[in-house]
């Protein structure tokens, strides 16, 4: 009965992991940039959850929670203490890719920039670039994947590289903010909750989900949901607008806390187990 509890949680773990997934490869971040990410944030949780009389937790028992060695436990703590946690050093081939095409004087023009590469040569050309620098990535495959993210274009065997934001105007920064306002305050509200001793510790969490809307009728309820929505945060945000103005001026150095609040909604997700 364990074994089938676990897999029924994992399996539910691998539903939320897969639009990140999504995510990351929407902005050409791949599983390098994740694994490390994800060993940080492990290591970071078990250091200052699990500590005793206000200590971080020693390397030992961290290695005992999340798997990790012992060196690469401290080679991560090094990191977090220099606030490098978010820096990553190994990356995707398309990143190292990319980043080859601005860096290396290789494939430089007269500017400095980077230069619009020719399929073919012994050098300075896009073959040349992906010879050194895909690894074992095929020339048309590499191709593709700088295509799909739009960071090349591709003119009569010519090959240009296009600037950061072909996502649109400061599309990372935009989604970086989504992602900080909801799903971050969404997941935090479920870690902090399965932890509280007392209800009056748990911050408030309200989900409504019916299975049997009919496909015909759904476009028309995203709509009126919409509406709904709007109207609830406005209401929401109207009482945390009274309160942050209710004592101006009173105890100045009073410690003001941040507070979020927020509403979603989907339609046609798989939520099935596996």
């Amino acid at each position: 009965m364990q074994d089938q509890n676990n897999n029924k949680l994992n399996s539910t773990f691998l539903l939320l992991l897969r639009p990140l997934a999504r995510l990351f490869l929407r902005f050409g971040r791949g599983y390098r940039e994740y694994s490390e990410l994800s060993k940080t944030a492990f290591v970071a949780v078990a250091s200052e959850d699990y500590g005793v009389h206000g200590r971080p937790t020693n390397v030992s028992r961290i290695a005992a929670m999340t798997g990790l060695t012992r060196k690469e436990i401290s080679r991560i703590r090094g990191r977090l203490e220099h606030g490098e946690g978010a820096i990553i050093e190994r990356r995707t081939p398309v990143r190292e890719v990319i980043d080859a095409w601005r860096t290396n004087e290789e494939f430089l023009d007269a500017n400095g920039q980077p230069a619009v590469l020719p399929l073919d040569g012994p050098s300075g050309s896009f073959r040349s670039l992906i010879k050194q620098f895909a690894g074992d990535i095929p020339e048309g495959a590499m191709k593709k994947e700088l295509q799909r993210i739009r960071a090349v274009e591709c003119d009569d065997d010519h090959y240009t590289l296009l600037p950061d934001d072909q996502g649109g105007p400061n599309a990372e920064d935009e989604l970086a903010a989504q992602l900080r306002a909801g799903a971050y305050p969404l997941l935090a509200a479920m870690a902090k909750n399965q932890n509280a001793v007392r209800d009056d510790d748990k911050w408030p969490q309200e989900t409504v989900s019916r299975a049997t809307i009919r496909k015909s009728d759904v476009r028309r309820v995203r709509k009126l949901v919409a509406v709904r929505l709007r109207a609830a945060t406005t209401n929401i945000a109207d009482l945390l607008d009274a309160y942050a103005t209710l004592h101006n001026g009173e105890n100045a150095d009073e410690k003001l806390v941040p507070v979020s609040a927020g509403v979603f909604y989907t339609d046609g997700l798989d939520t099935k187990d596996g």
